[in-house]
């Protein structure tokens, strides 16, 4: 069986900028433990988006000084695409109408991630926000959770 995770940038910040809170810093060593499974798993697909690399570039823009953050996101960009992740594009103005009223979302700023996860079939969406538990469309879950025998 093949399976497609979208990764919710809750994960990407947890893997690549740990050790800016205490929280991320407990869950970067599961996140780190789930990529090097990840890689070495057949049949499985990781998809980000461009919503995605920009909440990772205003991340970094309110976390760093200035004078480091573009050096900042240039080596966290070159880690992350270390991975083999799939980078989906914007959304057309058809797709959004289209799924908008199947998908519900409690946070209007997740929308986009899951219109995508859902029009490229994604099974999870990984992720630590636990308002993506309400979401009927696919089954978010933790890098803890996660049940590798699909």
């Amino acid at each position: 069986m093949k399976a497609n995770v979208y990764l919710d940038t809750s994960i990407l910040i947890a893997l690549l900028f740990g050790e800016l809170s205490q929280l991320d810093q407990q869950r970067q060593p599961n996140v780190q433990r789930w990529f090097e499974i990840a890689r070495n798993t057949p049949n499985l697909t990781l998809f980000i988006s461009v919503y995605t690399l920009q909440e990772i570039v205003t991340f970094v823009y309110e976390n760093y000084p200035e004078s480091t953050a573009a050096e900042v996101l240039r080596l966290a960009i070159l880690l992350l695409f270390q991975h083999k992740l799939v980078l989906l594009p914007l959304l057309n103005r058809s797709d959004s109408l289209i799924y908008r009223r199947r998908i519900s979302a409690i946070d209007r700023s997740d929308m986009p991630h899951l219109i995508l996860a859902v029009k490229h079939s994604c099974n999870y969406l990984l992720t630590y926000d636990e308002h993506f538990a309400n979401v009927a469309e696919l089954k978010a879950i933790t890098p803890e959770a996660f049940e590798w025998g699909f």
